[in-house]
């Protein structure tokens, strides 16, 4: 990732103050791996038991939340959702789905669902990466989210802000971290409210910026019971990132950690790590696996942290990196363990997936531009999030 640090105004109490964070951003003294290393041997002296790992857990979500401008946390639950153009495929459904997530501003995204099933399945969410063009809409996150759904999860494929039809501001939209990580949370609330879904067995997974924020959902919230960040974890600081939705603001700063303490910190819950040979990932097994290794240990559940090195791959959310996923999610929710048969995934038309377009247009009260959208957020929290 790029070493940018990005400062933060104090308080933020006033639309005006969401407005102005462009010209507060700067960029003051470099967050390098070497130093993130030496925090990790630092941290690594230290005995931690579970206890210890407890405290340290609240410490880093509240010190996330604060630095994120989401502190206190506003109440939880979508406002409204829009739901439309449900079409069949071989074993599972997709429709177009669009949650409010601040008063006027949408999360947008698609819902697959198994075709017939008798019973509560598993819910499992799907950001998706940097991958342009097509983000979502590319043909590896169908395939892996028609695959889940035949393996009967009920997913929800969401776009990042500012992404195919999530235009309402920008992806370098000074807040893009915070509205992000709200709408993951928005996502989560959705998610484990629709029937068929059991709220008790909710997964998460992306791949590169989409595992961000697996890393950054699962560290906040204990309803994601089993993740699975994918081409993402080694030594990070934030401020700092290859994208504003990243590190563009300061969720470690407080707490004084980084990536490697955040997925360190999901434990006991079940987590899968996939890094490769071929991008920043190269050596995870060595310097952050033996980290996050330990505070598993903490609480006797070393088996429940899994690693999975493809020396010889690079970064994406290949055919390999599915099919470890696919296990993982079998054992730890409880789902069917299906090979994967690309034959029997349709690959849509971006244009069929779309939530928001000429023929369906945003709701009327949709809000446009990064300080309409930061108006709403800083209303939502003045409200309490009710």
């Amino acid at each position: 990732m790029p070493t940018s640090c990005l400062s933060w105004p104090q308080a933020i109490g006033t639309v005006f103050v969401f407005a102005a964070l462009a010209a507060t951003l700067a960029t003051p003294a470099r967050c390098d791996r070497q130093a993130v290393l030496s925090q990790l041997a630092q941290m690594g002296r230290q005995e931690r038991d579970a206890s210890a790992w407890d405290k340290r857990r609240t410490e880093l979500r509240e010190g996330f939340l604060k630095g994120a401008g989401l502190w206190p946390l506003p109440k939880q639950g979508p406002r409204s959702i829009v739901r439309h153009s449900l079409r069949a495929h071989d074993g599972y459904t997709v429709e177009n789905v669009a949650i409010e997530t601040l008063p006027g501003f949408y999360c947008t995204g698609n819902l697959y669902r198994p075709e017939h099933s008798e019973r509560s399945g598993p819910g499992i969410l799907c950001p998706h990466g940097h991958f342009k063009p097509l983000g979502r809409f590319r043909p590896d996150q169908q395939i892996r989210c028609g695959h889940l759904a035949r393996m009967g999860a009920t997913v929800f494929s969401y776009s990042m802000v500012g992404w195919q039809d999530s235009q309402q501001t920008t992806h370098d939209d000074p807040l893009v971290l915070a509205l992000q990580t709200w709408n993951s949370l928005k996502a989560l609330d959705f998610l484990s409210s629709l029937d068929g879904v059991d709220p008790q067995r909710i997964g998460m997974t992306g791949a590169s910026g989409g595992g961000t924020q697996t890393l950054y959902l699962a560290l906040l919230d204990d309803r994601v019971r089993a993740s699975a960040p994918v081409v993402i974890l080694y030594p990070w600081a934030a401020p700092e990132g290859c994208c504003r939705c990243e590190g563009g603001l300061p969720i470690m700063r407080e707490a004084h950690t980084n990536c490697i303490e955040f997925s360190a910190a999901v434990a006991p819950r079940p987590q899968l790590i996939i890094s490769v040979g071929l991008d920043q990932t190269y050596d995870f097994p060595k310097v952050g696996f033996p980290f996050i290794r330990r505070a598993y240990e903490a609480y006797q559940a070393a088996s429940q942290a899994e690693n999975v090195h493809l020396a010889h791959e690079r970064h994406d959310y290949g055919p390999s990196k599915r099919a470890a996923v696919y296990l993982f999610f079998a054992r730890h929710l409880g789902m069917l363990a299906l090979p994967e048969d690309q034959g029997r995934i349709a690959i849509e038309e971006p244009s069929r997936m779309e939530v928001f377009n000429a023929a369906h247009p945003l709701p009327a009260g949709a809000v446009s531009g990064s300080a309409a959208v930061a108006k709403s957020l800083a209303n939502l929290r003045a409200a309490g999030g009710s």
